[in-house]
């Protein structure tokens, strides 16, 4: 199956049919049947040739307990697995969805609608196709190497419960961009046509090859934050004096551990006790009310 939209073709014109002509995901069939309105945790899983992270020994280490926290802290939302041909047999994938209900499996060389994005599109974007797709609502992008945890659960919950268009969490001295790959989440049912529009590169063979590897935050620097970033609900405990944006928060909730920010590498959540953060986040990024947790 060939990809269907991308030299040559009025991506305005094809993103209104997605928008307003089709009952079908970006995904597959199954998913298709669970209807509109849907919350999706995205997560690209390509080969170990591009990261070791995705042998067969390391990926059940990682998303079984994923899996787990998915059900745990976000109930109502489906975990979907953008993956290639090869990948999907190889990990045994479809297995997944058998076991688990709260799982899709979408395999990138035949996505509805819009076909083989596979053969142009780099992994790391593949997890942001969901921002195009008519049947979603909400739309997480994530890391399968990081855990899904309570002081993140918390503030996706604000979020969905606001009216903002679009999350930003930066939560290490690290996190010093607009946008993680793995850590913002979009309303898309907000103003879908001003995603669709942003997210459009994606169906785009040429333009998107400048995002290709590992530039996807890049993509999310220079396209979609100057979009959303004055409709954009963040919270931030290290770079907060960065970005000064008018809805930036300090987390509310201390973190569990030192090492156990969100977005960080398993198994940073359990009690350890080589603690690799040593940097107290600033005064200005703490909380009012609880200036005493040194690490936020």
């Amino acid at each position: 199956m060939q990809s269907q939209y991308t030299d040559g073709t009025d991506v305005c014109s094809t993103l209104t049919d997605i928008l307003y002509n089709s009952n079908k995901t970006l995904c597959n069939t199954e998913a298709s049947l669970r209807g509109s309105k849907q919350r999706i945790i995205a997560l690209s899983i390509f080969g170990p040739k591009e990261n070791s992270l995705y042998n067969d020994e390391n990926f059940s280490q990682f998303i079984f307990p994923f899996i787990d926290e998915a059900k745990l802290l976000f109930p109502t939302w489906i975990i979907r697995l953008y993956a290639d041909e090869l990948t999907i047999s190889r990990l045994n994938l479809k297995k997944l969805s058998s076991l688990s209900s709260n799982i899709d499996v979408c395999n990138i060389n035949q996505i509805p609608i819009i076909g083989n994005v596979g053969e142009y599109l780099s992994g790391k974007l593949w997890r942001f196709l969901p921002a195009l797709d008519p049947m979603v609502d909400f739309v997480s992008s994530r890391d399968l190497d990081s855990p899904l945890t309570k002081r993140e659960q918390i503030v996706v919950e604000k979020f969905v419960n606001s009216s903002h268009l679009f999350l930003t969490i930066r939560d290490h001295p690290f996190h010093g961009i607009p946008i993680l790959g793995g850590l913002w989440t979009s309303a898309l049912h907000r103003n879908r046509l001003l995603f669709l529009h942003s997210f459009s590169i994606l169906l785009d063979k040429n333009q998107v090859q400048k995002y290709s590897s590992i530039h996807d935050q890049s993509l999310l620097t220079e396209l979609i934050w100057p979009k959303i970033k004055h409709q954009t609900l963040a919270f931030d405990s290290y770079t907060c004096q960065q970005f000064q944006v008018e809805h930036q928060h300090p987390f509310p909730t201390q973190r569990s551990s030192r090492d156990c920010h969100v977005g960080c590498v398993r198994p940073c959540c359990q009690n350890s006790s080589n603690i690799l953060l040593k940097i107290p986040c600033p005064e200005q990024c703490r909380p009012k009310n609880h200036l005493d947790w040194i690490y936020c």
